[in-house]
């Protein structure tokens, strides 16, 4: 099978992965966002002591967030910029091509859903498969706390082999892209990136709430 060899089942590469490709690699997604109507930075965002909200939540419509979801995924799947997007997991002598590419998501009211096309030598013809979110809403927010399927639907030949490491790259991508965003605002007084507290959704548009980061060296000492 054609493509780039992949890590294993659980695809998710760890946040490390995305964290050790420079942010110079996204300056599409800062243009991007620096042309949207809905990405405002906060004033003085570097006062932010720890734990504090942004007065607004970030609003996404659900075809922007797209967009820059495309933008990330390259991270996730760690792919530097400009090669293929395509990936081929491995696992027990079974592969499964993924064209990180054609990444897409829609947002419902407390639903978020992440697909992929995908496939295999029994399934050849490309087929999207939808991993389903249960999120808050912004009246309702949930934090970062999501639930999902254990079994996606789709060929069984794929989602009865493949259904927890779909789900784990969908999730990843998912966090991933609001956490870049929420970096794009800007930094806390401790000169840290801003962080998403939540991530929620209503019909046509991702909502994901900025925070500055809590004292963790705090509690690790408590203990």
């Amino acid at each position: 099978m054609a493509g780039r060899s992949g890590r294993g089942p659980k695809a998710p590469a760890s946040v490390s992965v995305a964290t050790s490709l420079d942010n110079a690699h996204l300056a599409s997604l800062t243009e991007f966002l620096t042309a949207a109507d809905w990405f405002t930075k906060p004033r003085l965002p570097g006062r932010f002591q720890p734990g504090t909200l942004t007065t607004q939540p970030l609003t996404v419509p659900q075809r922007d967030a797209q967009v820059a979801l495309r933008e990330v995924v390259r991270l996730v799947a760690d792919l530097p910029l400009g090669t293929s997007p395509i990936v081929v997991w491995e696992h027990e002598g079974s592969e499964l091509l993924i064209d990180t590419g054609s990444i897409a998501l829609v947002c419902g009211d407390a639903l978020v859903s992440v697909s992929v096309a995908v496939s295999c030598d029994q399934v050849p013809e490309r087929t999207r498969i939808t991993v389903p979110f249960g999120v808050g809403t912004p009246d309702a927010p949930s934090g970062l706390v999501m639930s999902t399927l254990r079994a996606l639907d789709g060929p069984d030949l794929v989602t009865s082999r493949w259904s927890e490491a779909l789900t784990a790259f969908s999730w990843e991508s998912l966090v991933e892209l609001s956490r870049r965003l929420c970096e794009q605002l800007g930094h806390d007084a401790a000169g840290l990136p801003l962080v998403p507290g939540s991530i929620s959704s209503v019909r046509g548009s991702l909502v994901i709430q900025p925070m500055s980061r809590h004292p963790l060296s705090v509690l690790v000492r408590a203990t």
